[in-house]
C-alpha cells in the first residue's frame, strides 16, 4: 500500500518569483530543447456579432491580466534552476487589421507565431474589423500558462470586463485569494515529498509491464525529434446527437460516465488496429487538487497513462467494467508528474526507446464559458498548429451549451505526420464511429463482432482481424449468409 500523500496549505507566496509547477517545467524544457516552435500555442478564435470595441477590448484584457498573474509572466534561470518571474500589470498589444478575415489560411501566420518565454507574457491578442457578420478575435496563449479549464475563467471574465468598460468605466475584477504562482510552489513541496517518490515508483512498475511504443497498424520507424519539432495535422469529424444521447444512455445504464463508453469503444478500435490485448494509452486529468484553484487560469492538466487489457471475445459491457475501474483508479495517480515517470522509464533499457504513450484519448467536458443571454461573440475555437504533441490523439469536445444535454461531439485526430498519413488517420476515424455506433447498440455482443467498416453489401465488416477473431467473425458470416439464403428462400 502506497503513502499518502501530504497536503500542504495553500497560501500566497511573498516574493515576486517562484518555481515552476511540474507540469510547466516540462513544458519549458521542451521549448528550450525547440526555440520558436508552436507546439504548444493555444490560439482561440472568436467570431463577433457586432463590431469591437478596441478601447473597451485593450482596457478589459489589462484588467483579465490583472485578475490572473500567470499572464503576465515570464521565465528564466535562477541557480541553474528554471523560475517564473510575475510582472506588473501591462496592456495586452491588441493588433488591429483593418479588413474582414477572409479564411483560417490568414490566421496561420498569427497562431503559429512563437512566444519567447523569457522576455514577453505569454498572451497576445489580434483583431480583424470589417466582418460582414461582425468582427473576429484571436486570442493566442502559451500552453504554459493556459489549459482547457482555463477557458471558463478567461472568457467570462474577459466578458465581465468587457461590459464594465464599455459603460465608461475602469473594468475591475474581483482579487484572488491565490495565484497560479502559489500553486506551483505547492505542487514542488508535494511533488518533493517521499511518498511521491513511493508513489511514482509502485506506478512505473505497473506501466513497464505494459508493452510499449504503440503503432497503429504499419508505419515509418518513428524519427529523433524533439517533441516540439513534430510536424503534425488535424481530421476533424463529427459524432451526431443522437449516437452521443445513445453513448450516454448506454453509460447510464452501466453506472459508467460518457468517458468510460466512449474511451472503451477507442480502446476496442486500436486493439482491433494492433492485435495487442495489453497496450497504454494516455489521457489527461484536470489537476486541481485545491479548490481554492478552481477558477484560476493557469497549466494543471497532467498526462496519466492507462493501461488497456482487453480480450476480444468480452462483451462491449464487460470493456466498459473494466475501463470504469482502470480510469477510477487512475484519479489517483493524476498527481504524479508526467514529466517523472517518463524519465523514469527511459532509465530502463529494457524498453523500447520511445515515448511513455505515443497514443492518447481525451474528452474535454469543461464547461462553457457563461457569456450571458446575448453573447456578444461565439464560443471560442482551437485552431490547428502544424503540430502534434503525440504520435496520434484523438480529442472529444461536447458542443458549446455547456450542460452536453442533446449535444453532438466534435471530434478532432491530432496525428504527427512523420508517422501517420492522413488516409490512416481517416479509416481510424470511420473505424471509431462505426465501432462506436454498433457497440451502443448491441453492448452485449462480443467485440470481434463489432463492425468496423463495419460496406457497400450492408454486412458488417470486421475490419482489421487478429487470431481467434477470424473463426469467431468467419462463424458470423456463415450463419448471416444461411440467415440470408432462407429469407430469399
Amino acid at each position: 500500500m502506497t503513502a499518502k500523500l501530504p497536503t500542504p496549505p495553500l497560501s500566497r507566496r511573498a516574493a515576486s518569483t517562484a518555481p515552476l509547477s511540474y507540469a510547466q517545467e516540462r513544458l519549458w524544457f521542451i521549448d528550450a530543447a525547440a526555440p520558436g516552435s508552436a507546439v504548444y500555442n493555444v490560439p482561440l478564435l472568436t467570431r463577433w456579432n457586432e463590431p469591437v470595441d478596441i478601447v473597451a477590448l485593450t482596457r478589459a484584457l489589462a484588467a483579465v491580466v490583472a485578475r490572473h498573474e500567470v499572464l503576465r509572466t515570464t521565465y528564466g534561470l535562477r541557480d541553474g534552476r528554471p523560475v517564473q518571474y510575475v510582472g506588473e500589470p501591462v496592456p495586452v498589444p491588441v493588433e488591429v487589421i483593418p479588413t474582414a478575415l477572409r479564411d483560417d489560411e490568414e490566421l496561420a501566420p498569427h497562431a503559429r507565431a512563437p512566444f519567447d518565454l523569457t522576455t514577453a507574457p505569454p498572451l497576445r491578442c489580434v483583431v480583424w474589423q470589417g466582418g460582414p457578420d461582425g468582427d473576429a478575435t484571436l486570442l493566442v496563449a502559451h500552453h504554459i500558462a493556459v489549459d482547457g479549464w482555463s477557458l471558463t475563467a478567461l472568457y467570462e471574465d474577459l466578458a465581465e470586463a468587457y461590459e464594465q468598460a464599455l459603460s465608461g468605466a475602469v473594468p475591475r475584477l474581483e482579487e484572488l485569494a491565490v495565484q497560479y504562482a502559489d500553486f506551483a510552489a505547492w505542487d514542488r513541496e508535494v511533488g518533493g515529498h517521499p511518498a511521491m517518490t513511493e508513489r511514482l515508483d509502485a506506478r512505473l512498475a505497473e506501466i513497464l509491464a505494459v508493452p510499449g511504443d504503440l503503432a497503429l497498424g504499419p508505419c515509418p520507424p518513428r524519427r529523433a525529434l524533439p517533441e516540439g519539432d513534430r510536424l503534425g495535422r488535424q481530421h476533424t469529424f463529427r459524432l451526431d446527437a443522437q449516437l452521443v444521447a445513445d453513448a450516454r444512455e448506454l453509460a447510464t445504464r452501466l453506472r459508467a460516465t460518457d468517458f468510460v463508453v466512449l474511451f472503451a469503444a477507442f480502446q476496442a478500435v486500436v486493439q482491433r488496429w494492433t492485435g495487442q490485448e495489453e497496450f497504454l494509452l494516455g489521457t489527461v486529468a484536470a489537476n486541481r487538487p485545491h479548490p481554492s484553484v478552481e477558477q484560476l487560469v493557469g497549466f494543471f492538466v497532467n498526462t496519466v497513462p492507462l493501461r488497456c487489457r482487453l480480450d476480444a471475445r468480452w462483451s462491449f459491457e464487460r470493456l466498459c467494467d473494466e475501463v470504469r475501474g482502470e480510469s477510477f483508479r487512475a484519479l489517483s495517480h493524476q498527481r504524479l508528474p508526467f514529466d517523472q515517470l517518463t524519465a523514469r522509464a527511459a532509465a530502463d533499457r529494457s524498453r523500447p526507446q520511445g515515448p511513455l504513450v505515443g497514443v492518447g484519448f481525451v474528452l474535454q467536458n469543461m464547461p462553457a464559458p457563461r457569456l450571458g443571454d446575448r453573447p456578444r461573440w461565439t464560443a471560442p475555437r482551437l485552431l490547428p498548429t502544424g503540430t502534434a504533441k503525440q504520435d496520434l490523439t484523438l480529442v472529444l469536445a461536447y458542443d458549446s451549451d455547456g450542460d452536453h444535454d442533446g449535444d453532438g461531439i466534435l471530434a478532432t485526430v491530432e496525428y504527427a505526420t512523420d508517422r501517420y498519413t492522413e488516409e490512416t488517420v481517416r479509416e481510424l476515424a470511420g473505424h471509431f464511429q462505426v465501432l462506436l455506433a454498433a457497440a451502443v447498440a448491441d453492448p452485449r455482443a462480443p467485440l470481434c463482432r463489432l463492425p468496423l467498416t463495419r460496406p457497400a453489401d450492408g454486412r458488417p465488416g470486421p475490419g482489421v482481424l487478429f487470431g481467434e477473431e477470424r473463426d469467431l467473425v468467419g462463424e458470423y458470416r456463415e450463419r448471416l449468409a444461411v440467415t440470408e439464403q432462407g429469407d430469399r428462400t
